[in-house]
Order: C-alpha cells, then structure tokens, then sequence
C-alpha cells in the first residue's frame, strides 16, 4: 500500500472495531435536577464581564422578562429557541429550566464555546455560525430568539444581516429578546476619554477612548438615528471588522429590524434591568 493515509488508516482500524462499547449512559442536561459544572472563573469573565453569582443573577433577569413578554406577546406554544452568541452557556443554562434540551439551539462564532457547550450541556443543539449569516437551520424553523450582550458589539453590517436572518427563521408571531446599548454608552465613552486626558484611566478606559472619536460627534450621529461602533481590534474568532462596541438608537432599530419584518413591541432602557437596553420585537 504506497498511500501512507491510507496505510495509518488499515493499522487504527482494527482497534477502534474492537474498542468496547460506551460506558456511561448518554442523557440530556437535567439543569434542575444536576446542574452542570461551569466553567473556569477567567473564562466566565472573559465572556460576560463577571462569574458565578453575579453573572447569573444578570441572566436571570434577562431570561425571567423574555419569559414575561413571551407570556404576553408570544404565540403561547412552546417550540424551538435560539440562543444567539450562547458563548460558555450561561443563558441556556437557565433556559433549560423550563424547556427541552433538543429545543435549545446555541449559535456562537466560537468554535471552543460550541465545544464547552456540547461537554457542559449533552443534548443541547450547539452550532458554530460564520459571522454573518446564513445558518442551515430552515425557515420558520424558530419560535424565540434570545441574544444577550451581542447586538451591543455588531457592527452594522453585520447586525443587519443577523436581524434580516433572523426574520428568516421566526415564526409568524415570533419573539426576538436581545439587548442593545443606548446613549448611555456614549456618556460613558466621553468619561474615558476625560480620565485619558487626566491621566487617571485604566486599560478598559484607555482601550474604549481611543475607538471612538469626537463624543458631540457620536451623539449627533446617535440622535441622528444612526449605529455607533468602536473598532477595538481582533480577538480570536470575535474580528473587530464585525465585533467591538455598538450603540443602537431607537430609530435604528425600528428602521433595520423593521426591515426585517420585525415591530419594535418593548424597550427597557439600561440601567434598569442591567447595563443595557433590552428590546422585545416581534416576527410579523
């Protein structure tokens, strides 16, 4: 045999024929009834801005109002979810609580968070997407979408695209819960761009103040209904041509979403929930 591929292949496969059978009982999460190990601290933060206690008391408030505005302007069924940029799981974790595993689809750019996320959570549908869509998950194929903290970082192209798919994939009556930032990112980008000038910023501040330029430019080009983004460079999978800091008004939204045959039912301005607007949209 000259092919030396296929010559390893004829030496490994004896072994994995006679290999014996798996062990262990394969099931899916019971969130409830075994909670699932989480992941290490840093990787927790790297992904969420916070860990354990913290970074689930602030699901959970995202989680608990989707489920509010699905009750009140839902289709009342339950059916399949998407959790949009699902990273290391932590709002599927809580979504399992109250909704079957093989309906639970996790899309995320990263390949390593789809990988924890099928060790973490046995069951779940967990899916590495490009990104910007399309994804093979079929039309009308979706009853809610949920994304947390990831609207707040696409740029404009690509959170276009995402809200144009995922028109595609909702159901008629279909709910979006996602979470935008609003001006209030803007006052605090000029806040780190003051503690620059005194000498008094961290390296989140310093980073944050130099993506963006003039603050009295980036509020008229908010006012003016327009997504403000920060470029903050690449970082793995997340490339800072797609994915930085964004600041969507109100406008905008209506305008892109509505596009996308999306009406803008709810808006929960930031500080009220968490640190970010959360937006209830529904699939027309």
């Amino acid at each position: 045999m000259n092919d030396p591929i296929a010559a390893d292949l004829q030496r490994v496969l004896p072994g994995l024929i006679a290999a014996p059978d798996f062990p262990y009982e394969v099931t899916a999460v019971d969130v409830v009834g075994r909670p699932p190990y989480n992941p290490p601290e840093q990787v927790q933060r790297k992904f969420v801005g916070a860990s354990y206690q913290a970074a689930y008391e602030e699901a959970a408030r995202f989680v608990t109002r989707a489920d509010l505005w699905s009750r009140t302007h839902g289709r009342g069924e339950p059916g399949p979810v998407i959790d949009f940029g699902s990273g290391w799981g932590r709002i599927s974790r809580l979504l399992l609580a109250g909704m079957s595993s093989k309906d639970l689809y996790c899309l995320d750019v990263d390949q390593a968070m789809t990988a924890t996320v099928n060790v973490s959570l046995p069951g779940v549908n967990a899916l590495t997407v490009d990104p910007y869509p399309p994804t093979v998950l079929g039309d009308r194929s979706i009853t809610r979408v949920l994304a947390f903290s990831v609207f707040s970082h696409l740029a404009e192209p690509a959170a276009a695209q995402w809200a144009q798919e995922f028109g595609r994939l909702l159901v008629p009556g279909g709910l979006a819960h996602i979470t935008v930032l609003d001006h209030v990112f803007l006052d605090q980008v000029a806040g780190c761009q003051e503690a620059v000038r005194a000498g008094t910023a961290d390296s989140f501040a310093t980073s944050l103040a130099q993506m963006f330029g003039d603050p009295q430019a980036l509020r008229q080009a908010y006012q003016a209904g327009e997504l403000v983004y920060g470029d903050p460079g690449d970082d793995g999978a997340r490339q800072g041509d797609f994915y930085g800091w964004a600041a969507a008004p109100r406008a905008w939204i209506e305008r892109v979403w509505g596009d996308a045959g999306f009406d803008l039912l709810e808006w929960v301005p930031s500080g009220e929930l968490f640190s970010q607007a959360m937006l209830c949209l529904r699939r027309r």
